[in-house]
């Protein structure tokens, strides 16, 4: 697939969201002031071990803290579960609006057009494709906005404590989506190819079922069952191919995410040991600051991670998106009109062959007849229709 029709699927995704906008909204408010109680939480801890570890402060004077801490905990996991449940509802109504659209765009094509694809090839269109696309709208879409806004959070909380882990935060952050993007370039063409097998192996296999009596008077059993089996390993190999782009870029992800973590405790041991002397605005590097910026430091790769976990769900839906989209903008065949008028004053003559004539219930009730040419006057079938049009 090339690039320029990747961007205009991923464009033509991005519109559809506007069926759900209030929901996905919604869900990254939630993830927002989620990113806020990350903050909020790891101030508590580190202000909690900095007072009973360095300043020896009794454990009666910090319950407010303690409870703080708690309650930080305990809104985090409701955010969490909300946003869940929310990008679940905003998902669940775009792939119904989306079956609407299908199913509206089918019955305006009509049954002849239909009829060009095997059954099955459509049932996958309407189930597999569109379900596909959940992943999608509920997560990935909403995680591309958070996974910008909460590491700025995170820098704005780390920079005033110590400017140096800030740089190596900001400087390591833009190496995953780059190498994210390296490894998972050929993602939305596997999903495609994956997409197609499963059309291809859905509607041969429905064929051969509606046909199964004619291939079992022909003796062609063992020989589709050889081409199924076929078409299921060749569906196997595709969905092995994107599970590997998937589980590839997790591990690319993991790596750097590391990294960048361990650069960071690295640069705090060595600044506890005296070795390093810059980055605290010459104040020193103390036990607050050290532990705060450790705990979050592994937040702030953690929406990048998400995305990064996510992505093989843009993948699949830019996959999938291509045949829902090519179908949706089809044109349905232009039923021809004659443009020849007939002139009142000549005779017009009808030729019957094998006319049948049959009853509401489909039964044979006269015919098949074979009659000459039939002479008949226009003009005349025109006033007997006017006359019968005005008895009524």
């Amino acid at each position: 697939m090339k690039k320029t029709r990747q961007h205009q699927l991923t464009q033509w995704l991005k519109t559809q969201s506007t069926l759900a906008k209030r929901w996905l909204r919604l869900s990254m408010l939630l993830g927002l002031c989620s990113g806020l109680l990350i903050v909020a939480q790891a101030w508590l801890l580190a202000s909690l071990l900095h007072a009973l570890i360095i300043d020896h402060t009794p454990r009666e004077q910090l319950t407010g803290s303690f409870i703080g801490l708690a309650a930080a905990f305990a809104l985090r996991a409701l955010l969490s579960w909300l946003r869940e449940r929310v990008g679940f509802i905003g998902g669940q109504v775009l792939r119904r609006e989306m079956r609407r659209q299908v199913l509206d765009k089918l019955q305006q094509l009509g049954p002849a057009w239909v009829q060009g694809k095997p059954a099955g090839s459509w049932a996958t269109i309407i189930v597999e494709q569109i379900e596909d696309m959940q992943d999608y709208y509920s997560r990935y879409l909403p995680q591309m906005y958070l996974a910008v806004f909460i590491p700025l959070l995170i820098l704005i909380a780390v920079f005033p404590i110590n400017w140096a882990a800030g740089l190596i935060l900001l400087a390591t952050a833009p190496l995953i989506p780059l190498f994210m993007a390296l490894v998972g370039m050929g993602a939305a063409d596997a999903n495609r190819r994956n997409f197609v097998a499963l059309a291809r192996l859905s509607g041969s296999f429905l064929d051969r079922l509606r046909g199964l009596d004619t291939l079992r008077l022909f003796h062609r059993g063992q020989a589709e069952t050889a081409q199924i089996a076929r078409s299921s390993e060749d569906f196997r190999r595709r969905t092995m191919e994107v599970l590997r782009m998937a589980f590839l870029s997790s591990a690319v992800l993991e790596f750097f995410a590391s990294l960048s973590i361990a650069v960071v405790a690295v640069y705090f041991g060595f600044s506890y040991l005296g070795d390093l002397n810059f980055g605290s605005y010459g104040v020193g590097v103390t036990l607050f600051s050290g532990f705060l910026v450790l705990v979050l430091a592994p937040e702030f790769f953690q929406p990048l991670r998400d995305l990064g976990a996510f992505y093989h769900a843009k993948a699949q839906a830019v996959g999938a998106a291509e045949a829902l989209e090519t179908f949706l903008n089809a044109e349905g065949e232009q039923i021809g009109q004659g443009a020849l008028t007939l002139d009142e004053t000549t005779p017009l003559t009808l030729v019957a062959e094998r006319l049948e004539i049959l009853s509401p219930q489909g039964i044979v009730l006269a015919g098949p007849l074979t009659s000459p040419w039939l002479p008949i006057n226009v003009s005349r079938w025109w006033a007997s229709a006017a006359r019968a049009k005005a008895r009524c």
